[in-house]
């Protein structure tokens, strides 16, 4: 079910969200939209009042950070993409951070063809498929990150520059910031 966004962010309307949810809903899932993480104080409240988890789309917030804490350090699930116009990229694929072991268990057993991580007998405990990022993808991506700050410090010191200039063009409204956001890497 689709809910507006926040006019200045461009994230997720945690009220519009908390509107919406019913008895079926059984995920809410914010995009940190151009690399702007949505409100996760309100998203952790409205997860903790619903009983209903919050998955993270941080497909364009790699390196963001939420009150000092980066994507996956903020208590739910936070899926991101490699796809090539990303931040970083491999081409395609993905990863998905946990926070705890016993999601990432479940996760690896739907990415891995249902097979536990020490299977060697081809036992296959559910339902899954190869979602497995390859090696050689994930030694470009490993490589990225040595240059991801720099990149963001970059975005960072040239977004006001770019808001402004942008700001004076007829019906053109840059992307708003909310002082919780400490590092925003500007995807776009």
């Amino acid at each position: 079910v689709p809910v507006d966004v926040d006019p200045d962010t461009y994230c997720i309307d945690v009220a519009a969200a908390e509107r919406a949810v019913t008895p079926r809903t059984r995920a809410i899932m914010p995009v940190h939209m151009a690399g702007h993480v949505a409100d996760m104080d309100a998203l952790a409240k409205l997860s903790a009042d619903t009983d209903v988890p919050v998955i993270q789309d941080a497909a364009h917030a790699h390196g963001a950070r939420w009150q000092g804490r980066r994507m996956g350090e903020l208590g739910s699930v936070a899926a991101f993409s490699f796809q090539n116009g990303k931040l970083m990229t491999a081409g395609e694929g993905g990863a998905v951070l946990f926070p705890d072991g016993e999601l990432w268990q479940e996760a690896f057993l739907r990415h891995s063809c249902g097979r536990p991580r020490e299977d060697r007998s081809y036992l296959h405990r559910t339902s899954g498929s190869n979602f497995r990022l390859n090696e050689f993808s994930a030694s470009v991506l490993r490589a990225q990150l040595g240059r991801l700050e720099s990149q963001i410090d970059t975005r960072e010191q040239r977004w006001p520059v770019l808001a402004r200039d942008l700001a004076e063009i007829p019906g053109v409204v840059p992307q708003g910031r909310d002082e919780r956001v400490d590092r925003n890497p500007h995807y776009m």
